[in-house]
C-alpha cells in the first residue's frame, strides 16, 4: 500500500471544516446529516465528536446512503480513535450529492447536546490528492473500519465482542477502545487463533495507538476470524466498544511504501 505522507492542499482550498449539533433527550434518538461542503465531494480524515458524556451516546455512521462505516458504538470510541492523530492515512469520500449520516442514541438520564465536526479535504484538495496517486501509479488507499460492542456483566471473562471481518483482505493500522467503567476492562486480540495482543487493560490499548500507528501492521484476511475478547474485572456492569482503522490490501502492491 502506497501512502502519500507529504500532501499539501492547493492554495484555493478552504480551511473550513463542517460541524453540526443536535440536542437528544434522555433515552431519545436523533441524527446528524452532513454532505461535506456546498454539496461537493469531501474527503473525511477525522471525525471529531463531543458530548457531555460520550460513553452514554451510541452512534452509527452511514456513508453515501447505503454503506455503514460502523454501527452501535459508544461515541467515546470514535473520539478516542481520531483525537490524537493527524487523521486517516487516506480519506473516505462523501460523494457529491450524497451524505454522511450519524444515527445517535442517548442512553443517559439527561438530555445531551452532541456536536460532530468533520476534518478533511474539500473537492480542490481531493482532486489534487487523487491526481498524485494517479501519477505514482497507485490507487488511493481505501479505509475500512472493524468494530464491536459488548455489555459485560460484573466479573465477565473473555466475552467475544462480535467483531465482523470484511469480504476482502484488510491491513489493520490503529485500534481504539472505550468503556463506561475505566480501569475495569481488559482485552485480548486474536487473528485466526493467533494472539496478537495478550490480555491488557483497555487503557494500554489506547496508550499504544493513541498517537501512533501499529509498530507492525497486521493483515486480516477476507472472512478470517478476528476475535476481540473483553473481560470486566469490576463490580458493576460495563459497556465496551472497539474500533479499528484498517485499509484494503492492494494485491498488486504487497509491500508498504511511503512516498
Amino acid at each position: 500500500m502506497k501512502i502519500v505522507t507529504n500532501f499539501i492542499p492547493p492554495t484555493e482550498s478552504t480551511p473550513f471544516n463542517p460541524a453540526k449539533a443536535i440536542e437528544i433527550p434522555a433515552g431519545g434518538t436523533g441524527h446528524i446529516m452532513m454532505n461535506g461542503m456546498g454539496g461537493e465531494s469531501f474527503g473525511v480524515r477525522k471525525v471529531l465528536p463531543y458530548a457531555a458524556d460520550m460513553n452514554k451516546v451510541f452512534v452509527s455512521a452511514r456513508l453515501n446512503e447505503d454503506l455503514y462505516l460502523f454501527r452501535d458504538l459508544q461515541l467515546s470510541v470514535v473520539h478516542q480513535l481520531f483525537r490524537r492523530i493527524d487523521g486517516l492515512l487516506a480519506p473516505f469520500i462523501i460523494q457529491k450529492s450524497n451524505s454522511l449520516v450519524f444515527e445517535l442514541t442517548n442512553t443517559h438520564n439527561a438530555a445531551q447536546t452532541v456536536n460532530i465536526q468533520l476534518v478533511g479535504y474539500d473537492h480542490y484538495s481531493l482532486t489534487k490528492l487523487i491526481n498524485i496517486y494517479s501519477e505514482i501509479g497507485s490507487p488511493m488507499p481505501q479505509p475500512r473500519f472493524l468494530y464491536g460492542q459488548a455489555t459485560l456483566a460484573a466479573g465477565a471473562v473473555n466475552i467475544d465482542m462480535g467483531v465482523k471481518t470484511k469480504s476482502i483482505d484488510v491491513e489493520a493500522r490503529r485500534v481504539a477502545m472505550s468503556s463506561d467503567r475505566p480501569g475495569d476492562i481488559t482485552a485480548s486480540l486474536k487473528v485466526y487463533n493467533t494472539t496478537i495482543r495478550n490480555e491488557v487493560y483497555l487503557e494500554q490499548i489506547n496508550d499504544e495507538f493513541g498517537q501512533f500507528y501499529a509498530n507492525v501492521p497486521f493483515i486480516i484476511g477476507s472472512n478470517m476470524p478476528f476475535q476481540v475478547y473483553a473481560s470486566n474485572k469490576g463490580p458493576s456492569q460495563a459497556n465496551v466498544s472497539f474500533l479499528c482503522e484498517a485499509y484494503v490490501v492492494q494485491q498488486s502492491e504487497p509491500n508498504p511504501l511511503e512516498v
